[in-house]
């Protein structure tokens, strides 16, 4: 399901606070050098940006390109980073890069990625933007 650009909507309101938003990209989580520096988990990159953001007391987590090095990949690792980015209770906005694009046959359509109820892809789940009224933010 895609959601609509809501970009042309005014925000009702200006943040009462300060917005923290955690920002990481190039996880590259499948690729066997990020497996050799976790000691064979690709999937620690991003446990660990994810443990950052709930320890800031993020809003929003935005992952911005090539978390994963490849848009084929292995469906243990795809069931891994969904029950990581699951487990976090934090929105994670992830843009599609060079490396894992957002085409048709992209893990993001179908399979453990598109059960994730707190991940937004742009391109995939959303066309252009991602609208957080709530914080007065859109990405």
């Amino acid at each position: 399901m895609r959601a609509v650009l809501l970009s042309s909507c005014a925000m009702p309101f200006a943040p009462s606070r300060d917005i923290v938003l955690v920002h990481s990209s190039d996880l590259h989580m499948d690729h066997d050098y990020t497996a050799r520096l976790h000691g064979g988990d690709g999937t620690a990159g991003l446990s660990s940006v994810l443990a950052a953001a709930r320890a800031a007391a993020a809003d929003v987590v935005v992952l911005a390109g090539d978390t994963f090095d490849c848009h084929r990949l292995p469906t243990d690792l795809l069931e891994r980073a969904a029950a990581i980015i699951s487990a976090a209770a934090l929105p994670v906005v992830l843009l599609p890069g060079n490396h894992d694009p957002a085409v048709p046959d992209a893990v993001y359509h179908g399979g453990a990625l598109s059960a994730v109820h707190n991940l937004y892809v742009l391109g995939v789940t959303h066309d252009e933007a991602v609208l957080f009224a709530d914080l007065g933010l859109e990405i």
